[in-house]
């Protein structure tokens, strides 16, 4: 596509196809909510079964509690808001891409397509990762300080509220760490930042790294470096995967008066 074959979009029609992206998004968010709500008690379940065995391995009762009487109601509701926004991820990412389309040349949809069908395989990636091996290690670190032989036994009972709080934190940090390989190509393509930059900062990448886990988990170490290895690993996948293309100098221009909305004549 040539710029004599292109007609920029006035304003206004920026901003409609921007509503109409946003609207088919939020539809399709409220759909995936009243399937998830459907099925509330099947995805309870699955969300309380990674605490619900630790207890049970541990001999512990499985049982969950909550103290106010609107608990059992929002939690129910967080729940089915956290689980319609996974099932609506890789619809966003296709508004996302046909609302970016225009504004990119032909060979420019061919480099950036791949990169918007990989982002929901990441973080979907990233959850399945923190739910079936950071979560149990993380509870039975946690559960593991209440052995003892103490006067008086701590006994665990579990809140829903507190639980879900902590199991969506640790599945959405996760998800949206393994995406760092894609912002980070991304960025290398556009010349914002150079390869060679990620490679000499790496020192400094994994202090931020394990900083970063240390927030973003509870304040155990088993979850933290259950966390900073795939980043570290994600930082070096992003800088070899970049090493052909940087190397041959086919990155991307990056230039803001381009990236505009257009259509054919």
């Amino acid at each position: 596509m040539t710029k004599e074959q292109l007609k920029e979009f006035p304003l206004i029609e920026h901003l409609t196809e921007l509503r109409s992206r946003i609207i088919n998004s939020f539809l399709f968010f409220i759909f995936a909510f009243i399937f998830c709500y459907t099925f509330k008690d099947d995805i309870y379940n699955l969300i309380t079964y990674p605490l619900i065995s630790t207890l049970q391995n541990n001999h512990i009762s499985n049982k969950i509690i909550y103290t106010k009487i609107t608990e059992a109601f929002t939690s129910t509701i967080s729940i089915t808001l956290a689980s319609a926004f996974l099932i609506s991820i890789p619809y966003f990412a296709i508004q996302l891409w046909l609302f970016i389309t225009p504004a990119l040349y032909k060979n420019e949809k061919k480099y950036f397509f791949p990169y918007i069908l990989i982002t929901p395989i990441l973080y979907l990636s990233g959850v399945i990762f923190c739910y079936f091996l950071v979560l149990p290690q993380t509870f039975n670190f946690l559960i593991s300080f209440a052995n003892g032989k103490r006067a008086t036994p701590l006994t665990l009972q579990a809140k829903i509220t507190e639980y879900i709080d902590l199991t969506m934190t640790l599945l959405n940090a996760f998800g949206l760490c393994f995406l760092l390989p894609i912002f980070l190509i991304l960025l290398i393509k556009f010349n914002i930042i150079k390869r060679q930059s990620l490679i000499k900062s790496r020192k400094y990448a994994i202090v931020l790294i394990f900083i970063i886990a240390a927030i973003l988990t509870p304040p155990d170490v088993i979850s933290q470096i259950l966390l900073a290895i795939p980043l570290m690993l994600m930082y070096e996948l992003s800088i070899l995967l970049t090493k052909q293309k940087s190397e041959s100098k086919k990155n991307w221009k990056f230039h803001l008066p381009k990236l505009k909305f257009f259509k054919k004549k």
